[in-house]
């Protein structure tokens, strides 16, 4: 029944595609648990649900052209501790077909819903939490970076189960989209062979290949009218909010007059290019007649990860179609033996030959500093030298988790790791034309003039 309804899904809906990437790029994921506000009001700089200080994050953004904000969920309740399912629909829920939150439901942290609209952004301070930060990435003294936001992460642990909840999520997933005036969505579901094999009669890969194709349906549907529209919704709103408030308080609400500014730049630039990012693990596609050969010969041969090949049981033709870059998560990789050793460049190549992927739609990804999971980072040398091959041979570009980790050793390494990999790919903007956006005052996310 669940494949019937895929194909239903495929036939029944015009075919469309990604958009040719014509550059490459450096994109890091910003933590939404480090250098922002959490529970404070519902104002952007005194935030109630994961808004950037905009000092930290202009700083830590300047060698990335791209930021992925993580993360939004599933789950009702994230936990990053968790490790497996045990075959417990406790453990490992379906979706609940009603929200995409920020974080634990009952902190009534729901991004959007079924009854978000562009007048009552101001009830889901997660979206304006977003929102914020695409707006800080655009209006950087660095010049505009993209902005996607990340759903799923390790700390997701709910399932689609179906076909039909996967159409549910792309409806929202639109909306999140649209509402925040991001550039698209990067799907982090890291989870797909655990729940597929633990839960048989719902197939993850089909439901999540069916999510795909429908977030491409619901971004090709983002006319240029709705885009300027909801900025107009928003723009009125404020506007409003605004013109109530007694001249002092309007002196001290700075976030007004940069907002409503920006909201009048996201209608003249229009609507960017809608991206979708597949981000999975290393050995998502493999040589299977040389299954280790992205290991280097002095390295463990670990037990088969779950992961294993798990990029062919969804890389359909309409999947292949509807994705615009695939993040390859080659890190937080141990084995009894010891962690492993990659080499980056075959790893890159199993992607090119085995998915296909093209590419320029391939960014490698590097964790510098600590791992997780018995993982040993390479080293600065190699990752330079791995950027340097992904130059020369033009692939994508590259990955870096994360933009602004909490771990002394990671954040020592990240931006240094970034800082080379945005030199030697001197990465321009990868979609259409750039757009224009006015500056910020970087130490206060406000427009000065």
């Amino acid at each position: 029944m669940i494949f019937l309804i895929l194909l239903l899904v495929l036939v029944l809906t015009p075919f469309v595609t990604a958009t040719q990437r014509t550059g490459s790029e450096v994109l890091g994921y910003w933590e939404n648990w480090v250098d922002v506000n959490w529970w404070g009001n519902n104002i952007p700089g005194n935030c109630l649900m994961g808004c950037a200080k905009p000092d930290a994050f202009m700083q830590k953004i300047a060698q990335y052209s791209s930021v992925n904000y993580g993360f939004t969920f599933l789950t009702q309740n994230p936990n990053p501790d968790q490790i497996s399912c045990s075959n417990s629909t406790t453990n490992c829920p379906i979706w609940d077909g009603q929200a995409i939150y920020i974080a634990r439901a009952s902190a009534q942290a729901m991004v959007v819903n079924a009854a978000s609209d562009a007048h009552n952004i101001n009830n889901y301070p997660g979206l304006i939490g977003i929102g914020e930060v695409c707006r800080l990435a655009r209006q950087g003294p660095a010049g505009p970076r993209r902005c996607k936001i990340s759903l799923g992460g390790w700390s997701d642990w709910a399932r689609l189960g179906s076909a039909q909840n996967a159409q549910k999520l792309a409806s929202l997933v639109g909306k999140m989209v649209l509402y925040s005036f991001a550039d698209g969505i990067d799907l982090d579901f890291e989870h797909l062979t655990e729940f597929t094999e633990g839960f048989p009669n719902d197939n993850e890969y089909t439901a999540f290949s069916a999510l795909i194709v429908a977030i491409r349906q619901e971004f090709n549907s983002i006319t240029n009218s709705q885009w300027s529209s909801t900025a107009q919704a928003r723009y009125a709103d404020l506007e409003a909010e605004y013109n109530a408030m007694p001249q002092w308080q309007q002196a001290e609400s700075p976030y007004y007059p940069t907002n409503l500014k920006y909201l009048q730049e996201l209608q003249q630039n229009g609507p960017p290019v809608f991206e979708i990012s597949y981000t999975t693990r290393f050995n998502a596609f493999i040589n299977e007649t040389d299954p280790w050969n992205y290991l280097e010969p002095n390295s463990p041969i670990p037990p088969p990860f779950p992961t294993r090949n798990e990029g062919a049981k969804i890389w359909t033709s309409a999947v292949q179609n509807a994705v615009d870059t695939v993040n390859i998560m080659a890190y937080d990789a141990g084995s009894p033996s010891g962690p492993l050793i990659f080499n980056f460049q075959t790893i890159l190549n199993n992607f090119r030959v085995f998915g296909p992927v093209p590419k320029l739609a391939l960014n490698m990804g590097f964790e510098p500093g600590d791992q997780n999971a018995g993982g040993k980072w390479e080293g600065l040398d190699v990752d330079v030298q791995t950027v340097k091959w992904i130059q020369s041979n033009a692939y994508g570009g590259d990955m870096v988790w994360a933009i602004n980790p909490n771990t002394p050793n990671s954040a020592q390494w990240c931006p240094i790791v970034a800082q080379n990999s945005y030199q030697i790919l001197k990465p321009n903007w990868p979609f259409g034309k750039a757009p224009t956006y006015s500056k910020v005052d970087p130490s206060t996310g406000w427009i000065t003039n």
